[in-house]
């Protein structure tokens, strides 16, 4: 008869351990047969007083003999799971392994903090609120276990629901998604036939390039911002606000989000006061306090633009309507954010998702607008220059139509203004009907 086949490395059938009392009182396993990890049978005897004794010393030859025929101590150092797992142990184990890449100086604090975020809640404390419609993978799937998990049709549907109101969430959970399963295959939890992220498609929706938007979308999702706001209970309210902003100046999201009202001062220019704005910080995002204010930008130098009338009277307005305690607070505040709390990149585009929802503009994006302002001053001035200074490529320094010099202390900083130009993409003059400060 055919003997079993045996996997390298594995104990033999628990049947075969039964140690025998023999004449001499002594209990015996004799020629026990399994396999070395290098593929070769091994047969492991061993004997003692008792029974218990026995299958000790059995253990202690098996673990000697499994390495014969390899020069190699195949003790794994990886983690070992098993299909009844929770699958918040692999995610554990996939946190505690960023940590170790960060550690070592392989990776970044800000990637780190970025991976994370697609996993855990932000901790809860005393300025910001924790969201509470948010996905986060440890919470949606961590009490299921391993098994339960990988299932390629469920996350299917989970990562399409996620994909409909923040594509980048999606994206990034499907590739969170993807490290924890092939740990979890690593640690023998699944077999690698079992692991379903193969057959999960990656989320691909809202990967158009940013465009310059007409005029006429321009002013339809202004429009679209105060209905939604007004007529369908938006919670949002910074989100017009921080359209007007980037549609005024041209600058990243990121760098709207962290403008303070210091950041906004007054100067004279040739006997007209004009509003500067300061440009030199963005909005990041830490796991473990949520949203801060980086005092650099994503890339290029600090620089101040010039802002045109129209953004200056709006910016007026929301002072007095918000009337800050300090000048260090940021002009912008979410709907369940404490005083002094900062708007996160992916919050404010998960809003302008849920505002453009069911719209004609549901393609709608706020790096748009950066595209916006700058198509728009190289086409009106014929000068790319202005347009690239506009967006802070530029110092100023190179040929414009205006140059500003700002003295503070004993440095000079240039103030692009494209102000007059800037003018022409006010929306309240193309449509005055509908527009409502409110």
């Amino acid at each position: 008869m055919a003997q079993v086949a045996l996997a390298p490395g594995a104990m033999p059938p628990k049947d075969k351990l039964t140690p025998t009392k023999g004449a001499d009182g002594l209990w015996r396993l004799t020629r026990i047969r399994h396999r070395a990890f290098s593929g070769e049978y091994i047969k492991t005897s061993a004997i003692g007083r008792t029974r218990r004794e026995c299958l000790d010393e059995w253990e202690r030859s098996f673990k000697r003999n499994v390495l014969k025929g390899s020069k190699r101590k195949r003790t794994s150092r990886r983690p070992q799971f098993s299909p009844t797992d929770k699958m918040s142990k692999v995610f554990a184990e996939l946190d505690a392994q960023y940590k170790a890449k960060v550690a070592a100086g392989k990776m970044s604090d800000g990637t780190y903090d970025n991976y994370r975020c697609f996993i855990y809640p932000p901790a809860k404390n005393a300025k910001r609120s924790n969201k509470p419609d948010a996905f986060k993978l440890d919470i949606e799937m961590g009490s299921l276990s391993i098994a339960e998990a990988a299932d390629a049709a469920w996350i299917a549907d989970y990562l399409d629901e996620v994909a409909d109101s923040a594509y980048s969430t999606a994206y990034h959970q499907h590739r969170q998604l993807c490290s924890a399963f092939k740990l979890a295959v690593l640690g023998k939890g699944i077999e690698p036939s079992a692991n379903p992220m193969p057959y999960v498609p990656r989320p691909t929706g809202d990967r158009a390039e940013p465009r310059p938007l007409a005029p006429d979308e321009q002013t339809g999702v202004l429009e679209r911002i105060d209905t939604w706001l007004n007529d369908e209970r938006g919670e949002s309210h910074y989100l017009r606000t921080l359209f007007l902003l980037l549609l005024g100046t041209g600058i990243r999201p990121g760098e709207g989000l962290a403008v303070r009202w210091c950041d906004i001062t007054e100067q004279e220019f040739d006997g007209v006061i004009r509003s500067v704005l300061y440009v030199g910080a963005t909005v990041r995002c830490k796991s473990v306090t949520g949203p801060y204010r980086h005092p650099r930008r994503k890339s290029g130098n600090e620089y101040r633009v010039v802002l045109p009338a129209w953004l200056r009277e709006v910016l007026a307005d929301e002072r007095l309507r918000a009337s800050p305690a300090s000048e260090q607070l940021p002009i912008l505040r979410g709907p369940r954010s404490g005083e002094g709390s900062w708007i996160s990149v992916t919050n404010a585009r998960m809003a302008v998702y849920a505002m453009r929802n069911g719209s004609p503009f549901d393609t709608f994006r706020l790096s748009d607008l950066r595209d916006t302002v700058a198509t728009h001053i190289a086409m009106v001035t014929g000068d790319d220059e202005r347009a690239s200074a506009q967006l802070g490529h530029m110092d100023g320094g190179r040929s414009m139509a205006q140059r500003h010099y700002i003295h503070q202390g004993i440095r000079r900083m240039v103030a692009v203004d494209n102000a007059d130009v800037l003018e022409l993409l006010n929306p309240f003059k193309m449509a005055p009907k509908w527009h409502s400060t409110a």
